[in-house]
Order: structure tokens, then sequence, then C-alpha cells
């Protein structure tokens, strides 16, 4: 059995090619998550995001032949999600260059996708890809912090993209906290558990001091969920305490600007209240919000196109909900193929669970995509990121999980048993 179980190993080794798939994904992933043209000086010229995005559709061709092209539903229903899309912009009744624009730059999701459910088989191939995304937003987060660039008493991004934006930059902060968790206790390295630690306290001060709502709300949802699955499902039920403590010590980290900032967002605040800024934000994402839906009545099957409804809204604004961007850019069809994708990506990491015997490290895994995805889906309800790719890897990452418990399960039932001897064979037949 020992033997047997070693040649399976080995065999699974094995068929875990597509190491320039892998390579390119890497590099793909540094790229677009780490920004080092806006750090090295002189790389900005370079576009880097563009030739990372050409080795990956080099990987996809070169190795053809050795991807499983039987895809998971998710996979399948975000392929007709981005051809809805490119219909959207294709027959925009508003601005079509524009539109197409958006889409060239979105499209490279699904060969990204693709790549990471092909290459991506085993738990040291997904660790890698989730360490760079979390180290990369770590070392922004702190970055941000010694830059401290505060605009209107908020704290900026020290870089540009996603990074620019303080709402951005705290959900791409919320959702790589609980990948840093996951990858803080599943270390043995006494040193980089205190790394990852240190890591995460200034991730969470950094979202304070950003002083969004929308940050704040998916930071408590994915804590939440971590707490849940770790004091709840597991019995450690004294991991409850930590709710109080950590929501006092953030709300006192947050200072003034974010209590005045949720204190003025009720239509109900005083009339003091009205003339702030974080009350006029609120105003505007409220009508911002109702006109999406109009303009989704209005153009229920192609919508405005993508990236459109700026044009529309008559103040250059997004829709503030990223679930209104779709159906207003993309049609009702969009809106509901972009539901599913996400709701098969959470299907994935709780159906985990009635698998006995997965391992300490797939389960905290699972649980740390499930909180992610929770808090996205939640913060997702004030902010615009329908085209954020970062958001789609997360859902690959949980078919990736989903992909290696499946085979480990498999090769674990096909390793054949001992021979047994002729009297216990009788008796089997007996019984």
């Amino acid at each position: 059995m020992e033997q047997s179980s070693r040649s399976h190993v080995k065999r699974a080794a094995r068929r875990e090619p597509l190491r320039f798939a892998y390579f390119g994904l890497i590099l793909f992933m540094v790229v677009y998550f780490a920004r080092p043209e806006d750090w090295i000086p002189g790389l900005a010229s370079i576009p880097l995001a563009k030739i990372t995005g050409i080795l990956i559709l080099l990987a996809l061709t070169f190795s053809f032949s050795q991807i499983r092209w039987h895809m998971p539903q998710e996979v399948v229903f975000l392929a007709l999600l981005v051809l809805q899309l490119w219909l959207a912009a294709l027959f925009s009744p508003v601005w079509r260059g524009g539109a197409v624009n958006v889409m060239f730059d979105f499209s490279k999701v699904l060969p990204l996708v693709i790549v990471i459910y092909a290459a991506v088989r085993s738990m040291k191939r997904l660790r890698t890809i989730i360490f760079v995304q979390a180290a990369s937003i770590s070392v922004i987060a702190i970055a941000s912090i010694v830059n401290r660039h505060i605009s209107g008493g908020r704290l900026q991004g020290a870089l540009s993209a996603i990074y620019g934006d303080p709402n951005d930059l705290a959900l791409a902060i919320d959702l790589s906290l609980p990948l840093c968790l996951v990858l803080a206790l599943t270390t043995v390295n006494y040193w980089k558990k205190i790394t990852w630690t240190v890591a995460m306290l200034a991730m969470i001060y950094a979202v304070a001091l950003t002083a969004s709502r929308a940050g704040a709300i998916a930071l408590v949802v994915a804590a939440l969920v971590c707490l849940w699955r770790l004091g709840v499902g597991s019995r450690r039920f004294y991991l409850l305490l930590l709710v109080p403590v950590a929501l006092i010590a953030f709300w006192l980290l947050s200072g003034n600007v974010l209590r005045e900032r949720f204190n003025q967002t009720s239509i109900d605040s005083s009339p003091n209240s009205h003339g702030t800024a974080a009350y006029g934000s609120a105003q505007q994402r409220k009508e911002l919000f109702f006109q999406s839906l109009r303009v989704t009545v209005q153009h229920p099957l192609f919508g405005v196109g993508p990236g459109n409804f700026v044009v529309v809204s008559g103040v250059w604004h997004v829709t503030h909900n990223t679930f209104t961007q779709l159906s207003a850019e993309g049609g009702f069809p969009a809106f509901f193929l972009y539901v599913l994708v996400f709701w098969h990506g959470l299907a994935n990491v709780r159906n985990l669970r009635k698998y006995q015997r997965t391992g300490k490290e797939i389960r905290l895994f699972s649980m740390a995509l499930e909180a992610s995805l929770s808090a996205f889906l939640v913060g997702s309800l004030f902010l615009s990121d329908a085209y954020q790719v970062f958001t789609y890897c997360l859902v690959a990452y949980t078919s990736v999980l989903r992909l290696i418990v499946l085979r480990n399960r498999s090769v674990s039932t096909a390793t054949p048993l001992p021979p047994m001897k002729t009297t216990q064979v009788a008796a089997t037949v007996w019984q």
C-alpha cells in the first residue's frame, strides 16, 4: 500500500506540467498586484501588463493540448458573461468605442482564470499565487501608511489603478486579509507568523485610515466569517471574545473621520450635517442607484455598454453598486451571469465541508476564500468593481481548491488494497 500510494503521488506530480503557463501566471500576478512600474523608475514606459497578458495567452496556446477543457460551471458562466458584455459593447447606444476599450482590458480575465484552473494543480502552487497577492497588498498597505497622503481626512493609496482610490484600496486590503491569516496559520516558521501578524495589523490600520464605509463593513464581514469558522465551527468559543475587542480597537483607530461619515450617511441626519461631504455623497449614491435601475429598465437586454453609465448619469459618476453596474451596462443577462459566477464560487468552498479528512490546510484555505468572497459581495453593494480582475481570481482559487480535493480523494480511493489470504477471501464471501 505504501509503495502504491507513493507511485500515485509521483504520477500526480508528473501530471502537473504546464510550467510555462504557471511561470507566466506568476509574472502576471506580480505585475497586476504589486505594480512594479509604480515603484521602479523607468518601468512606467514599459507596458508590463500587456507583456504579461501576452505571456498568459502564449502559455494558454502552447499548453492547449495539456489543459483539461472540462471547465467548472463558474468558468463557463464567466465566459458567457464576457460574451454578453462584448455584445453590449458592440450594440451600445451611447459610446461604442469606449465600451469596446473597456472590454479589451477586461477580456483578459477569461484566459487568466482558465490558466489558473489549468496550471494550479497542487496546494503548493495555489499557496504560491495566494502568497503573491497577499504579500503585494500588505506591502502596498504599509507603503500607503508610510507615504501618508491624506486628502479630505482620508488615506490615499500609494500607487495608482485599483490602489489610488481610498474605497478601492480598502476593499483590496479586506479581500487579502483572510489570505494573510491563512498563510500565518499554516506556516510552521515562527518568524513568518510574526511577519504576517504585523502585516495584518498594518493592513487593518490602513483600512481605518481610508475612512471607507464600504471597506469597514467588508472588513467586519470577513472577520465574522473567519471567527465563525475558527471559533464556532471548531468549537473554540473563546475566540468570540475577540469580536467586541476588535470592534472597539478598530473604532478608536479610525479616528473621527470614519465615525462622522457613518453618522452623516443617514438621510434622517440632523440638519447641521446636510451640508457635509459625507451626507452629499450618500445622497448622490442614492440617486445614482435609482438612476442605474431606470437605465436597466430602459435597456434590459444589452444595457448602455461597459463603462458607459458615467456618460448617461449626467454627473460622470459610476453607479457605486457592482450589481446595478452590470445590469445597467450589460443588461439583465450580464447581471444574472455575474451572480451565478460568484454563487458557484461560494458553493465550491462550502461544499468542501461535506468531505471528511480534507486536512487542516484545505479547511483553512476554504475558510479564507469564503471570507474574502463574502466580504467582496457585501462591499460591492457600495462600489463599482465589476471589471476588476482580482475578484475573479478569488473565484478561480475556489475552483482550484475544489479540484485539488477531488483529485486527492480519487487518488486515495484508487489505491489498491493489500492482497487477502485464501481464508480471508472465503470468510468475506461467506459474510
